[in-house]
């Protein structure tokens, strides 16, 4: 896998969660009070702030630097990594947005508790692929002194 093909696909999963998840609040938002459906909204984006800033940051300003290819188990690591922190937020709030009695409130603290505890499961992938420095060096090639 190119390293292009598994940072758009690392950001399309969090980019169809977030989708998703808003799809599902604007459904049931006549089942709530406003301030509910706001606070909802603004703990989501504040739980994918971080990750996605980071991967637009990092689309946004490598996008003419070639970089070396990862080997696909990193790649293979990192979707699933992102797919399970996603599905523990998805799988959340689509229960919530078929729930009869279920209240904003515990969502919000679900995703202050679960969302940003797990966050670790993204985060070293998320700097990997979207941090400034993202060249793999070859296995047989050691940094040295550069001569003149």
């Amino acid at each position: 896998m190119t390293m292009n093909r598994a940072r758009y696909g690392l950001m399309g999963i969090f980019a169809a969660s977030l989708v998703i998840q808003l799809t599902c609040f604007f459904v049931v938002r006549g089942r709530m009070w406003p301030e509910d459906f706001n606070g909802l909204i603004l703990k989501l984006l504040e739980i994918y702030s971080a990750q996605l800033g980071l991967v637009l940051g990092g689309i946004f300003s490598q996008i003419n630097n070639p970089r070396s290819d990862p080997p696909a188990a990193i790649c293979w690591t990192a979707m699933t990594l992102v797919t399970l922190w996603n599905l523990l937020l998805v799988g959340r709030s689509m229960s919530f947005s078929v729930a009869q009695q279920d209240s904003a409130t515990d969502l919000i603290k679900y995703f202050d508790t679960v969302g940003s505890g797990s966050a670790f499961l993204v985060a070293g992938a998320v700097a990997f692929f979207f941090g400034k420095g993202t060249e793999i060096a070859p296995a047989n090639v050691r940094p040295g002194p550069s001569s003149k």
